[in-house]
Parts: structure tokens; sequence; C-alpha cells
């Protein structure tokens, strides 16, 4: 008989996590580890009679109760008396948690060369790659490496790969979340530090609320994971596997941005405009002026409004920002040619910000506000990525003038948040800014952001929304713009 083998009270385990969820301490701080853990001889780790109070676990230990729960229960084991709640995790023992919760019945065939048929965590390792959870082909030359620690991103990959295995949707999660358009509110998006492969894993474990950042909105993939932090993971999965995935407001958000750049109708009351019907007066009006031209219908259309015109039928929608993401269109000062890459929704309707990319984008210190971006005023403010190519030097404040609206944002990032998460955006609406200089003196200094023939790619601010009684700069209810090909998109807000 091998010693990893495990009795599973499935119902009695299950009654303890739903007990457990509830708590706080299960939201995952994330933590600084302070503890590295040891290479611990094997025997250390045998399974022993469940203690319940370990004397380095205090009743102020930010997870002593779940760790309390999860001893009783057997899904974790001390060492001679002592939890070392800050320790890191390895392979071996977190593949012997993993296979205590997900309590799978089924053994895999697959012997890894520096795991021995006799190694303490042989049954959970092969428990684990039945699962799914562990993929022999993420480690190279057949080596498991059973008491390496483990970094954040493979214990995320492994969690995630957990939750797929009990509900297939979180499989067709990942393959929309594995998308150029992906956005994840963290700051090693776009400073570095998260590898694209792992961004579906993390936007998965952000989106359920598996894991949460550090204060700094960080989530550092390849630093280590304490014992306690894995511990409330434990129970967390427990309270996802619970719930549907649509459930999850903030996943519902990155699916939508992932599969079409946008987190308007997730997040707003906005829906996508719809053509109406004029009992065909716009028909007649197009027949008799491509008559005039002595054209056929669909020829004067194109030539008229553009290849992708859509023709207009009663009831249909218009199009959405699916339809013009990446599709040039000439503003009308022709001072530049413009492209939509990402539409992205806060909802500042009300007194807090709301939306999974809140703490991206909006800054709630009334210090650090840019003008138009505000709470209380009753609509979103909503930060577009643009691509622009200039026709000439000109600035953003030239550029919002001869748009219409959507085309060109007229505020700014936040400088805090644009430097705390690596966001590009212009210094200055007006093409030029004031700086201190060595000499104490302010200087102006000219930016160049926008030159001619110099395509760039930054992220800019507009407010949309119902209009605001008290607010004359706010807008109205709508959002529409149209490609140089004719291509439209347009959303309302319906009373």
């Amino acid at each position: 008989m091998n010693k990893n083998k495990k009795n599973k009270p499935n119902a009695r385990l299950f009654s303890a996590l739903t007990l457990a969820v509830v708590t706080p301490a299960f939201v995952i701080p994330m933590a600084e580890p302070t503890l590295a853990n040891t290479n611990l001889d094997s025997a250390l780790i045998q399974p022993v009679a469940a203690v319940t109070d370990f004397r380095d676990v205090p009743v102020n230990h930010w997870a002593y109760e779940s760790i309390v729960k999860a001893s009783r229960q057997g899904l974790v084991e001390g060492y001679n008396g002592l939890f070392r709640p800050n320790g890191e995790v390895t392979r071996a023992e977190l593949a012997t948690f993993l296979s205590r919760v997900f309590d799978g019945t089924e053994r895999g065939s697959h012997t890894f060369i520096d795991v021995p048929q006799d190694h303490w965590a042989i049954d959970a390792i092969n428990e684990g790659i039945e699962l799914g959870f562990i993929k022999p082909n993420d480690y190279k030359n057949n080596k498991f490496g059973p008491d390496q620690a483990m970094t954040r991103d493979e214990i995320v990959k492994w969690l995630v790969n957990g939750l797929v295995s009990k509900n297939l949707e979180y499989g067709t999660i990942l393959e929309e979340l594995d998308s150029d358009l992906t956005l994840l509110p963290v700051t090693e998006f776009y400073k570095g530090g998260l590898k694209k492969e792992d961004i579906p894993y993390f936007g998965v474990a952000i989106g359920t609320g598996l894991i949460t950042g550090y204060s700094d909105f960080s989530i550092r993939p390849s630093g280590k994971t304490s014992r306690s932090e894995v511990v409330a993971m434990l129970f967390r999965i427990q309270d996802i596997l619970s719930k549907e995935p649509n459930l999850f407001s903030d996943l519902n958000e990155l699916r939508e941005v992932a599969t079409t750049g946008t987190n308007i109708l997730t997040l707003t009351n906005y829906e996508k405009a719809r053509f109406g019907d004029d009992n065909g007066i716009w028909d007649r009006v197009m027949e008799d002026a491509a008559n005039k031209k002595n054209m056929n219908l669909d020829e004067y259309l194109k030539m008229e409004f553009g290849e992708g015109f859509k023709y207009p039928v009663s009831g249909e929608e218009i199009g959405g920002f699916e339809d013009v993401l990446g599709k040039p269109y000439t503003l009308n000062n022709k001072r530049a040619v413009n492209t939509i890459e990402r539409a992205i929704f806060v909802d500042t309707r009300g007194s807090q910000a709301k939306g999974v990319y809140k703490d991206m984008f909006f800054n709630a210190d009334p210090k650090q506000k840019v003008f138009g971006e505000r709470l209380n005023k009753n609509y979103y403010s909503v930060y577009y990525e643009y691509t622009t190519t200039p026709n000439q030097k000109t600035t953003l404040n030239s550029m919002y003038n001869g748009s219409t609206k959507g085309q060109v944002g007229d505020f700014l990032i936040n400088s805090v948040n644009a430097e705390q998460f690596g966001i590009t955006t212009p210094r200055t609406i007006d093409g030029w800014y004031y700086e201190k200089g060595e000499n104490g003196i302010f200087e102006k200094i000219t930016d160049d952001f926008f030159t001619k023939g110099k395509t760039v790619r930054y992220w800019a601010v507009q407010i949309a929304g119902s209009k605001a009684i008290d607010d004359p700069f706010s807008s109205d209810d709508k959002i529409s713009g149209t490609t140089d090909d004719g291509i439209r998109y347009s959303y309302e807000i319906l009373k």
C-alpha cells in the first residue's frame, strides 16, 4: 500500500469547504513570502494524524481558520507540529493538496524519471496527470522536479487546469482569452514579466477571484506562493466550482474584451443600436440617386459610403466595436488617420468606480484627477486605445476638434496610472507643457508625440452616457462612428 493513500470523505469535506469560503480570510492577499521552504526529507511529509493547532499559526494569522479547517479535513499536514505558513510549496505537495480537493479516482500511468514508484507523492502526481492539472509536456526531459518550489504562474496554471477538468466551459474561456485583444489589469501586462502563454490562465484566475494582486496591482508571476496562500486557494476553488462561469462579472468583462475589444455590453447599459423603419423612404432616395448616376444600387452605395457599407435593414444591428477594430478612418479635419484598437469602459456614474479595469485606468484620488474623469456625473469613462498616423504635426486637442465622437479621445490617461501600469498616453493635449529645469525655472517643452508620418499607439479618454444636467461637458447616450470603407458601429442607451 502506498504511503500517500488517503481517505476522501466527500460530503463532509465539501460541507467544511462551503463554510470556509464565506470568511474574509479566503480572499487571497498574496502576502510577501518571508520563509523559504527547505529540502525536507520525505519522511517529514508522510501523512500523520490531523493537527488542528500548529505552534506557528497564531489565532490572529490571516489564514488561521482556513489552515485549521484544512488540517481537520486532511487536506494539508504539518511538520512535527509546525505548519510553516510562509514556507514555499513544492510540486509534490501541491499535487497532494489538489488530489484531495478534486477527489479523482483514476491514476495515470505516466512515469517521470525523477519520481520513482515508491515516492511518497506518486499517487497524487499520477492523479494530477489524469485530472489534467499536471501536463507532462510542460516538464523538460521527463523530469518533474517534485521538490521544486513552485512559482505563482505554475500554481495558477495547475489550478485553472483543475477548473477545466471539472467544468469544460473553462476550457472554452481559456481559448477565448488566448487572444491579441485580451487585456489584464495588472502592471506586468505592459511593463513585462507576464509570459504570453500564461495570460489566459491569469485571466481566469483574476476573473473568478481565485487570486488578487498585490497593493501595487502586480501579480508577480515568477514569485513564490506561501503555504497559507495555497490553503486559501484550495477553499476558494471549491467556491468557484459551485458556480457557473458566467456568474463572475469580472470574468465576463475579460471575455468580452478578448473577443470584441470592449466590455461595453457586460459593464454598461448600452446596447447595440438597430436600424429603424422609415417606410422605405431611404431606399427610394438611394435608388433615385443611383439612377441619376446610371449605376445600380449596390455600386452607388459602395461609391458613396465605402466597400464595407452595410445595407440598412429594419431591426438589424448596425454594428459594434468588433467590426471596426484596426480599420482606418480619416479625421474630418484630415490631420490624421486613426484606428480604434480597444474601447474599455469603467462605470463612474456613482460614488465609486466599478468594473474589472477600474484600478488600471481610473484614479480615485481627488488630488490625481484629470479633467473629465470624475465620479457621480452619471456617465462612463471610456478608455480608447488608438493607432494614429498624423498627416502633419498635430496635437490630441486638434485631432479631437476635427473628429466625430469616439474617433479621438479628448483627455489623457491619469499620469499616475500611466506610469504604474506602463500605459502609453500623450504627455499633453495641447502639444506643450512646462517642466522644471535644474535651475528651478520652469521651461516650456514642445511635445512631439504626434509627428507627421510617425504611427503611434496610445490610450486616451472620453466620457459617455446619459447627459448629466449639472455638467455641460457630459455626453449624450449614443456612441457611433464609421470607418473609411463604410463599416459602422453604433450603441445607444435605450430609454
